[in-house]
C-alpha cells in the first residue's frame, strides 16, 4: 500500500466508532472476500498511569475488543467524505467505558484471521500552510503568526522582527531605563513603535523551579517596563518561563562535572545545593540567565497623538491636493488604531478615494486594511483589486497581493485558478519590481498547491515530482522559524517525514527556537520512539520542556484530547520522561 493511503480508527463523543481510509481503491484490494472485515479494540488511558502495570506489548486485545464488522457491512454503510476517502461506523463504545479518555486500535481480518493490528500516531497532517506571504501596502504588512497553543490570541500586524538576547546577572530582578537605553538605540527603534513583544526569559537550573519562574516573570516584566517608557503606546506582551536545562547539558557535556548530565533533573538540583559545587559550575550557570526577546515594529506616523476626527479631515484635504504620500501615511494610522481597538472599524470606510490612478496605491491599501480586518471577503477583495488593476496595470503591489489572495482561494479550491496562467503571471512579478525572494516563495506556493491536486488525482509519481522541486528550491533560501515549520508541515501531509525531521533539526536545540516548530519536530520523533534514547532528541525534549512543561504533557494525551497517543507510554524511555516532569496526579 502505497505511504500516501491512510486508515484510522475515530471515536465520537456520542460512542460511535468509525473505521475511516483515504482511498477506495485500495479498499478495494485490502477487502476482497466475505470474512474479511475490521474490529476495534478500545484502549483507556487509565491503564497508562505511572503506577500500572502496563497492557502487553505487541498483543492483540489491550483492552475492550468489539465484534468485527465484515465486508458486505462495511460496503452497505460506508459513507464517502470526500473523493475516495469513506467512513463507515464499526461500532459503539460500551455504556461502562463512556465519559473515558481511551483509543481506538485498528484490527484487520482476512478469512477470518486476525492479519494486521495497529495503534496510531496522531500529527496534524491537515494544518500544512502555504509559506506566509504577507500583502503589500506602502511596504510588506506581516501578520504576527498564531502560536497553536494559544487559538485564543488577536492577530497583530508588524512591518518588522528583531530579536536579541539580554543576559541576566545573579539575583538582579529588575532592569532600569538606563539599562535597556543603549539597547534601544543600537537597535534603532526611534522611527519605529514597538506593537509587541514575546518573551522567553531564563534561569539556570539551581534552586526550586518555582522560586525561578517567579524570578524570570519578574525579570522578563521589567525589560517590558523599562521599554515602555520610550513610547506612550501600550506594549502587548506574553511572557513564558523556564529553567535552562538545554545549555546545561550542553555545556555540562564538554566539562570536568559532565558526569551530571547522567542524573535525573531532581538529583541533579538536590547535587546543587552543595554551595561547593555550585560555586564551581557558577562559570557554566552564569551564562544560562538570559531572556530571548521577539519586538513585532510599525513605522512611526508622527500621527500617534492626532485625534481620529482630524486624521479624516487632513485624509481628504490631501485627497483634495493629491498628496498621495501624505494620504497614505494618515490611512495607516487610521488602520493601525482599527487594528487595535482604539477606534472603530467605520473609520476606514470613511476614507473615499477617487477611482483614479493617481490614487491606485491608495485604493489598494484601502482593500488590504480592510481583508486583514475581516471587514471585507477575499473573493471580494480580490475582484476590487482586478479592477484597479486596470487603472495601474505596471503596479507591482496590486499584482502582489491578486497573487496573494489567488493562492489563498486555490489552496481551498482545486478550480479556482487556471495553472499554466496563473504559473505566467507570477514569472512576471520581477519586471513589475516585485523582489525576486518574494517571487521565489510564491513559485513554491505554487507547487505545494499543484502537490494536492496531484495527491487528488492520485498522481503519486507527478507529486513526488513537485516535493522534488520544492526541496531543491527552499533549501537555498533564508527561511524564518514559521517558513521551516510550513515546509515540515507539507512534507510530513505527503508522507516525506524524514525530510520533515531533517528540516527541522537544525534549530531544535536553539532557546529561540519557535515553539510550534520544536513540537511538531517531537511530534515527528513520536513516530519512532527509540529515537527518543538519542541525546540529540532528549536535549529537544528537555528544551521543550523548558518552554512549555505543560504542552509537552498533552502528547500523551488520548487523539481525540488533542494528544498524540497515551500509548506511547508503553516506552519506557518516553514513560521515564513523562512520570519525570508531567506530575501526573495518579
Amino acid at each position: 500500500m502505497p505511504k500516501e493511503v491512510l486508515f484510522g480508527i475515530d471515536i465520537h463523543t456520542d460512542g460511535d466508532v468509525y473505521f475511516s481510509m483515504s482511498n477506495m481503491e485500495w479498499f478495494n484490494k485490502l477487502f476482497t472476500g466475505a470474512q474479511d472485515g475490521v474490529s476495534v479494540d478500545l484502549v483507556l488511558k487509565e491503564q497508562y498511569v505511572c503506577n500500572a502495570t502496563l497492557p502487553i506489548a505487541h498483543s492483540v486485545s489491550k483492552g475492550v475488543v468489539l465484534p468485527p464488522v465484515y465486508l458486505a457491512a462495511l460496503k452497505k454503510n460506508m459513507e464517502q467524505l470526500t473523493e475516495g476517502h469513506f467512513s463507515v461506523k464499526v461500532g459503539q463504545v460500551p455504556k461502562n467505558l463512556l465519559n473515558k479518555e481511551m483509543e481506538g486500535n485498528l484490527i484487520i481480518i482476512k478469512n477470518g484471521v486476525v492479519c494486521h493490528y495497529t495503534n496510531f500516531v496522531d500529527i496534524p497532517r491537515s494544518s500544512w500552510a502555504l509559506l506566509p506571504m504577507g500583502m503589500y501596502t506602502d511596504t510588506l504588512l506581516n501578520v504576527e503568526p498564531d502560536n497553536e497553543a494559544d487559538t485564543t490570541s488577536n492577530p497583530r500586524f508588524y512591518s518588522k522582527k528583531l530579536q536579541f538576547i539580554i543576559p541576566f546577572s545573579k539575583n538582579k530582578a529588575v532592569y532600569d531605563t538606563k539599562d535597556i537605553k543603549p539597547l534601544y538605540d543600537s537597535l534603532e527603534l526611534k522611527d519605529y513603535s514597538i506593537k509587541s513583544i514575546h518573551i522567553r526569559a531564563y534561569s539556570s537550573i539551581e534552586g526550586a523551579e518555582q522560586a525561578n519562574s517567579l524570578l524570570q516573570q519578574q525579570r522578563a516584566k521589567s525589560i517590558v517596563k523599562a521599554l515602555q517608557q520610550f513610547q506612550t503606546r501600550e506594549i502587548k506582551t506574553t511572557i513564558t518561563a523556564g529553567e535552562n536545562w538545554i545549555e546545561f547539558y550542553n555545556d555540562i557535556a564538554q566539562s570536568p562535572y559532565k558526569d551530571l548530565a547522567d542524573f535525573d533533573k531532581a538529583t541533579i538540583k538536590s547535587k546543587l545545593l552543595d554551595k561547593a559545587l555550585l560555586d564551581q559550575l557558577e562559570p557554566y550557570l552564569k551564562d544560562h540567565r538570559k531572556a530571548i526577546i521577539t519586538i513585532y515594529l510599525n513605522k512611526k506616523t508622527g500621527l500617534e497623538r492626532t485625534k481620529a476626527d482630524s486624521l479624516v479631515m487632513q485624509f481628504k484635504k490631501a485627497i483634495e491636493k493629491k498628496q498621495v504620500a501624505k494620504a497614505s501615511i494618515i490611512q495607516d494610522a487610521i488602520f493601525d488604531r482599527v487594528a487595535d481597538g482604539k477606534l472603530p472599524e467605520a473609520y476606514i470606510n470613511q476614507l473615499e478615494i477617487p477611482h483614479e490612478a493617481i490614487f491606485s496605491d491608495l485604493k489598494n491599501n484601502q482593500i488590504t486594511y480592510k481583508l486583514l480586518l475581516n471587514i471585507t471577503y477575499e473573493e471580494e477583495a480580490l475582484e476590487e483589486l482586478k479592477e484597479i488593476e486596470t487603472l495601474s496595470p505596471a503596479n507591482g503591489k496590486i499584482k502582489y497581493n491578486i497573487c496573494a489572495l489567488t493562492f489563498r482561494m486555490w489552496q481551498y479550491d482545486p478550480g479556482f485558478a487556471q495553472p499554466d496562467s496563473f504559473l505566467l503571471y507570477i514569472n512576471e512579478l520581477p519586471k513589475t519590481g516585485i523582489d525576486s525572494s518574494l517571487v521565489k516563495r510564491m513559485l513554491i506556493n505554487y507547487h505545494i498547491i499543484m502537490c494536492g491536486i496531484y495527491m487528488s488525482q492520485y498522481k503519486y509519481d507527478a507529486k513526488d515530482e513537485a516535493v522534488k522541486y520544492i526541496y531543491l528550491t527552499y533549501v537555498d533560501m533564508q527561511l524564518s522559524d514559521e517558513d521551516i515549520l510550513a515546509m515540515a508541515k507539507f512534507l510530513c501531509y505527503y508522507s516525506h517525514m524524514k525530510l520533515s525531521e531533517l528540516l527541522l533539526e537544525k534549530r531544535i536545540h536553539q532557546l529561540d527556537v519557535n515553539e510550534d516548530l520544536l513540537f511538531y519536530y517531537l511530534n515527528l520523533k513520536l513516530f519512532d520512539p527509540a529515537q527518543f534514547s538519542l541525546e540529540s532528541v532528549q536535549k529537544a525534549v528537555q528544551n521543550a520542556i523548558s518552554i512549555n512543561s505543560k504542552r509537552y504533557c498533552r502528547f500523551f494525551n488520548a487523539m481525540d484530547k488533542g494528544g498524540a497517543s497515551f500509548q506511547l507510554l508503553e516506552y519506557n524511555i518516553l514513560r521515564n520522561i513523562y512520570c519525570d516532569n508531567c506530575k501526573p496526579s495518579n
